[in-house]
């Protein structure tokens, strides 16, 4: 299956781009490389899928990518792009957070309205629950995010539920909690 992982030099999208190259997978990586870290952190990230047969990558802005000729023959996205932190979310970087979580995303949705996807993975985050009141947190309980990054991600959320709705996308959003790891964000307090 060809599929298109987004935020491929990050963290989390840099995984699961070998693991999917590892199943046999076409993996196509976008990544537009934001200065939320510094670039060499990401570019090692990637050492492993660079110049690997059925990994192809395109270093770029969804924003300012031909989208459908990005996914043609893509069957299945994940979709892990983003500008994350909550604290660097409030003030004066809040217009970056929502052009890459909320305007981006609906770009790649509407791209992938007309495609005949298999899958669309939406990385969101458990910031949207916000201050859970109760624990464990059902996953049915009231969104009530406290911070701007939580705002943006669950407005990705609730245009990917759109989308599906709609144009009958096949979407899931998985919510990650505190992930952590090899290759992980420097940003994080688990090291």
């Amino acid at each position: 299956m060809r599929i298109l992982v987004t935020g491929v030099s990050g963290f989390i999208g840099s995984h699961l781009a070998e693991r999917l190259v590892a199943d046999g997978h076409s993996v196509l990586g976008v990544d537009s490389f934001l200065d939320f870290y510094p670039r060499e952190i990401k570019e090692n990230n990637m050492k492993a899928l660079l110049g690997k047969p059925g990994f192809e990558f395109i270093e770029g802005d969804l924003s300012g990518l031909d989208l459908g000729e990005l996914l043609s023959g893509v069957e299945g996205i994940y979709h892990q792009a983003a500008i994350a932190g909550v604290r660097t979310s409030w003030g004066g970087r809040f217009s970056e957070y929502v052009r890459n979580n909320i305007s981006c995303t609906q770009l790649l949705l509407e791209a992938a309205k007309d495609k005949n996807l298999k899958k669309f993975v939406y990385a969101s985050s458990s910031s949207v629950y916000g201050d859970a009141e109760a624990f464990p947190t059902r996953e049915d309980v009231q969104l009530r995010p406290v911070s701007p990054y939580g705002v943006t991600k669950l407005a990705g959320e609730n245009l990917a539920t759109l989308y599906y709705k709609g144009y009958g996308v096949p979407v899931v959003s998985l919510r990650y909690f505190t992930v952590y790891g090899p290759r992980q964000r420097p940003d994080m307090a688990f090291h």
